[in-house]
């Protein structure tokens, strides 16, 4: 038994107590008691929006962390982090400050160093309802759907290009460690099938200072954490 402070990104946890009785009540009215199930959300994810980019053969959805750690070189020289460009303004992929899994994703997604990018727009934070496998529901913040890539309809694409009704098979996760782990513990994998059923305003509940960490139910609900909120929850992983 851990702490949620404790736990590992990516983990599913499963409830077993919270110290704090105001706390407790609160999450019992959106659906969290003792034994219910939850995964903690990459840190690196929680304030940071996903954005739309469009490159030289590509239109692509990335990432808040994952647009942070590409540099761009503007039209006047300067440069800035991906994240930091405006709507509708260009610039040349100078360098990344990510690791192999990035240049990896970049690659996959039809970008690399050197390629002339148009930064489109900044995306409210929207979350795919999708269905697994035929069987389970799930809830996927738009970073993270960005991260599956597959076939559907004879095109390989992004899961956030699916159309609703479509099949969409799942042919490899994209992303680092984490990312790629918290996937694969929602039962997300190559060779798994999605369905995508539609798509909604991201449900967000903070306690606490913002942006210390975060969870997601299996509702789809984000749940904004405090150091103190986050310690006096104790969980187990599944």
């Amino acid at each position: 038994m851990m702490t949620v402070e404790e736990a590992h990104a990516g983990d599913i946890l499963r409830l077993v107590r919270v110290m704090d009785s105001k706390l407790e009540k609160d999450l019992n009215r959106i659906g969290l008691s003792p034994g219910s199930t939850f995964v903690k959300f990459p840190k690196q994810e929680i304030e940071r929006q996903s954005v739309r980019v469009r490159g030289e053969k590509t239109n692509v959805v990335l990432g808040g962390g994952m647009s942070a750690k590409i540099i761009v070189t503007r039209a006047d020289g300067s440069k800035t982090p991906l994240s930091g460009m405006n709507s509708k303004e260009e610039g040349k992929i100078e360098a990344l400050s990510g690791g192999p899994k990035l240049h990896e994703t970049l690659e996959t997604l039809g970008l690399k160093i050197g390629d002339r990018i148009k930064f489109l727009r900044k995306l409210p934070p929207m979350e795919y309802v999708a269905v697994l496998d035929k069987k389970r529901h799930l809830h996927l913040q738009e970073g993270i759907a960005s991260k599956i890539w597959g076939v559907t309809e004879n095109q390989e694409a992004q899961f956030t290009s699916a159309r609703v009704r479509k099949e969409f098979k799942v042919s490899k996760l994209l992303g680092g460690t984490r990312a790629q782990r918290y996937l694969t513990n929602l039962g997300i994998k190559p060779g798994t099938s999605l369905i995508l059923i539609g798509i909604e305003e991201g449900k967000r509940i903070g306690y606490g200072p913002k942006g210390h960490l975060a969870i997601e139910t299996k509702d789809g609900f984000h749940i904004y954490l405090g150091p103190v909120e986050a310690d006096s929850i104790y969980v187990d992983a599944v």
